[in-house]
């Protein structure tokens, strides 16, 4: 028990002394509040209490001769909306819906707009949530929504990191999932089958939220904290940002300083337990969910990055190889299909995403030839 008063003391004077730094930091790094553009919105309703967010971006263009089911955009841990539909060039959602798509961009409990919607959720109460919490609650509160408001039986699932890993965790159960919603087709961009090989940076502040006081992780305040020291004291490839070739400069601290959300410890510490035991599992640790993609009956293509230090080439063919459905991979990157290297995020949010990476999305969805890249 001292033990334990004697880190929480430290980690509460490591706080104030980083929380002083960032109150003296230029305002300029504050970032711009973003809007969505988004056509509507609406909220889901977990059984336990959180309020989800949803944007939809309607189709601007008509496809003629084909009806396709909406497109589900889910953002990675520790983000938000703006993951998939920031205010920029790699803005997943309109591109989609300049090509005909009926775009819902979503937020799982303790992202973006999920904190102001739900009630007490600022009081810590409400964050003792995990992987599996996303599974069974929000992701069926979210699918019934959009069914109740397109009428529609079928989606169609985008993931980036996390998001990607959720559909690994839902394919081999995707029928009656969520009432009469099946996912119909399924990418995952840059998302891991397992947790292994971090770099030190990343695997250090895993072993931290053991030890953190609170079960909210202020990884939004640390995010706009850390990005005053961009891009000089930034590595070439930032593991949770990619490489800063493939961002505007002018684009990167407001991306950052939006694009962050909170994170809860009991979350934190479910993906820890996930480190080199080769795939991603439940909270008791009975399923295997990468395994458990034997039983998928959702086809999904797997994009990942050359030089991703999260959702490596081998954490991602973990996924692709246990896929028991329609499936294929693709690696961008200069050795092997495309003009420039990618991490983790620049993917999805780089100024050359709608170039490589965005017909990857729309061809499997649309069930056309890939326009870009080469299979791996």
């Amino acid at each position: 028990m001292a033990l334990c008063q004697k880190r929480q003391s430290w980690f509460r004077c490591l706080l104030v002394a980083a929380m002083m730094i960032a109150v003296r930091a230029p305002v300029a790094f504050a970032g711009r509040g973003w809007q969505m553009g988004s056509n509507e919105a609406y909220v889901a309703q977990t059984d336990d209490g959180w309020v989800l967010p949803i944007w939809r971006y309607k189709p601007r263009t008509e496809i003629r001769g084909r009806s396709y089911p909406p497109v589900v955009l889910c953002h990675g841990m520790g983000a938000n909306r703006f993951n998939l539909a920031q205010t920029g060039p790699g803005n997943l959602a309109t591109w989609l819906a300049s090509r005909g798509r009926d775009v819902f961009v979503i937020e799982l409990r303790g992202a973006g707009r999920s904190v102001d919607l739900t009630p007490d959720a600022r009081s810590g109460g409400k964050w003792n949530y995990d992987f599996d919490s996303y599974r069974e609650k929000d992701i069926p509160a979210i699918l019934a929504r959009i069914q109740q408001v397109t009428g529609s039986a079928e989606v169609d699932w985008v993931g980036h990191s996390m998001g990607g890993m959720l559909l690994y965790s839902i394919a081999g159960h995707d029928l009656g999932f969520s009432g009469n919603v099946r996912i119909r087709r399924g990418i995952a961009i840059a998302s891991p089958g397992m947790i292994q090989d971090l770099p030190i940076r990343l695997n250090m502040m895993l072993h931290l939220a053991e030890w953190f006081p609170w079960e909210q992780l202020p990884n939004r305040w640390w995010l706009r904290t850390i990005i005053q020291l961009y891009p000089h004291f930034v590595p070439e490839n930032e593991p949770s940002l990619g490489f800063k070739g493939n961002y505007d400069p002018s684009f990167i601290p407001d991306f950052v300083a939006n694009v962050g959300s909170d994170l809860s410890r009991a979350l934190v510490r479910q993906v820890r337990s996930w480190y080199g035991r080769g795939g991603i599992f439940s909270r008791d640790g009975s399923v295997n969910y990468t395994d458990e993609m034997k039983k998928s009956t959702v086809p999904i293509r797997f994009i990942a990055a050359n030089r991703d230090h999260i959702g490596s080439i081998k954490s991602v063919q973990r996924a692709f190889e246990a896929q028991g459905s329609e499936k294929d991979m693709f690696v961008l990157g200069k050795d092997s299909a495309g003009n420039r290297d990618y991490g983790h995020t620049d993917i999805v949010a780089g100024k050359y995403a709608p170039v490589d990476t965005f017909p990857l999305v729309e061809s499997w969805l649309s069930g056309k030839a890939p326009l870009t890249a080469s299979r791996d």
